[in-house]
């Protein structure tokens, strides 16, 4: 808001009259008047040329005058912003992630957000899965994609789906002891098995060699979580932690890969791959968004109910396959 001095000055200009402003101000014309000269002596020069009728600018007045109209322009432009953003006419969501599901789900969600919202402009930002909070907290990022993890005091984390970790493993790759529970991609994807078919005991994978990922990505961790020191596989040193790539080195037989059933949700179906469900407690996370629980903005809470309706369906792995 502009001081009420220069509210006092401009009205005498626009009316240019003293009287006619102080009737519109609902000021005594005196205290106007005393108002002007207290400014006009503030910036040591006139700024009314009061030979004139009615009163004119001065050279001083006009400069004067153009900065009063230039903060008059700014404070139009901000309600203006203000206001498109309470009404989602305008305004800007940067997203950050990491998650190899992110590249399949947020193109459907945006897809659905835009058509409500087309004039919200949206921003991706790609990052290290240990880098994503950094954004929050810089404030470069109004909302991240996050695979598991506990959410930090002072955010909020809304969970779209639960992801089952899942080996999966060329056929040739199978033990006599894993037979049983091998699952094809279309059992997989439909969870069209019973719970008998979830591997529990985890040491019916002893002595199968995994692809790598790097020590920083949550799939490394979850293995080592899971595995211990299990076997890794003496043909891949690393790799760039892509879970496409990973998928094709598995298909190649250069491995088993630790993965979810979401991740195998987007990959082209493969019959040449067996798939094992793992039954144990921490085989299983969530897929979350989340965001600040201060000042989370309009924008946010209508994109994250957008993304909330769209995985609301029974199976949200088919929304993925369907990518």
């Amino acid at each position: 808001m502009i001081e009420t001095t220069a509210k006092y000055i401009y009205t005498v200009y626009r009316l240019k009259s003293v009287s006619l402003a102080a009737q519109e101000l609902y000021i005594s014309q005196p205290a106007l008047s005393r108002a002007i000269k207290k400014a006009e002596k503030e910036l040591g020069a006139p700024i009314f040329n009061r030979k004139t009728h009615p009163f004119s600018l001065t050279a001083e007045g006009k400069v004067y005058i153009e900065a009063i109209e230039k903060m008059l322009q700014i404070q139009r432009e901000a309600a203006e912003k203000v206001s498109d953003i309470r009404h989602m006419q305008g305004g800007t969501l940067r997203i950050a992630t990491s998650t190899h599901l992110s590249f399949y789900a947020i193109p459907k969600i945006l897809k659905a957000f835009q058509k409500q919202h087309p004039q919200i402009d949206t921003h991706i930002i790609f990052a290290n899965t240990d880098k994503l909070y950094e954004h929050l907290q810089n404030e470069t990022a109004d909302l991240v994609f996050i695979s598991g993890g506990a959410t930090p005091e002072g955010y909020c984390s809304v969970e779209l789906f639960d992801e089952r970790f899942v080996v999966a493993m060329p056929p040739h790759m199978v033990t006599e002891v894993l037979l049983p529970y091998a699952l094809s991609h279309n059992e997989l994807i439909n969870a069209n098995y019973d719970k008998y078919k979830e591997v529990s005991d985890l040491s019916f994978f002893h002595g199968i060699e995994f692809i790598y990922s790097p020590p920083n990505t949550n799939i490394q961790k979850k293995r080592k979580l899971l595995f211990g020191k299990s076997d890794i596989s003496p043909y891949i040193t690393s790799n760039a932690g892509r879970q496409q790539f990973n998928f094709n080195l598995m298909c190649s037989g250069f491995g088993a890969l630790l993965t979810t059933d979401a991740n195998i949700a987007t990959m082209p179906p493969d019959s040449k791959c067996v798939y094992f469900v793992l039954g144990n407690s921490a085989g299983k996370q969530s897929f979350s968004i989340t965001y600040p629980q201060k000042d989370s903005g309009h924008i946010v809470n209508e994109f994250v109910t957008t993304a909330k309706a769209l995985f609301s369906c029974e199976n949200p792995l088919l929304q993925l396959s369907n990518a």
